[in-house]
């Protein structure tokens, strides 16, 4: 079982991808987050469409393993069940990884699911990453006092320049 941190991440990285989706895939419109199946639990973390009306369901991992894989199949399945078998559906998994054994399989069962590389921009969605100190900004005094120097004089001789 997947932990819930991650499943918070990996919303985070689909809703700024979402937000961005125009800079990513051009000609591609946002139809949904979230997209569910009327009568199941099932739900497919984005839905698009592009100017070919090719619908595309997507899944988004860190890095995307056997699970990623059958969770698209079952989604591009139900989704081809509900809007008709004569609708071009596609199935995307973004990731910042993929296992080989997956990208192997997609490539030799021919099932024409898109493997789409998150740039590391994405990686951590506006979020400090785990693991890095905060850092502390230092205050830097005002020395004029101690070097003889007077911001009102200062402003004056601007003002004669």
């Amino acid at each position: 079982m997947r932990d819930r941190q991650t499943c918070e991440r990996e919303g985070r990285i689909r809703d700024y991808y979402a937000a961005t989706l125009d800079q990513h895939r051009r000609g591609e419109l946002l139809v949904a987050r979230e997209n569910s199946f009327d009568g199941t639990a099932v739900r497919a973390d984005m839905r698009t469409i592009d100017r070919h009306n090719v619908i595309r369901l997507w899944e988004f991992k860190i890095r995307a393993s056997y699970d990623a894989l059958g969770q698209i199949i079952v989604y591009v399945s139900m989704a081809r069940r509900a809007e008709g078998y004569n609708r071009q559906i596609r199935g995307v998994i973004a990731a910042f990884e993929f296992q080989s054994e997956i990208v192997d399989a997609i490539e030799r069962m021919n099932l024409g699911i898109e493997l789409v590389s998150l740039p590391p921009v994405l990686a951590f969605a506006g979020n400090v990453p785990d693991g890095i100190e905060k850092i502390t900004i230092p205050e830097i005094p005002d020395m004029s006092a101690f070097i003889g120097f007077d911001a009102a004089d200062d402003s004056q001789a601007e003002d004669q320049l």
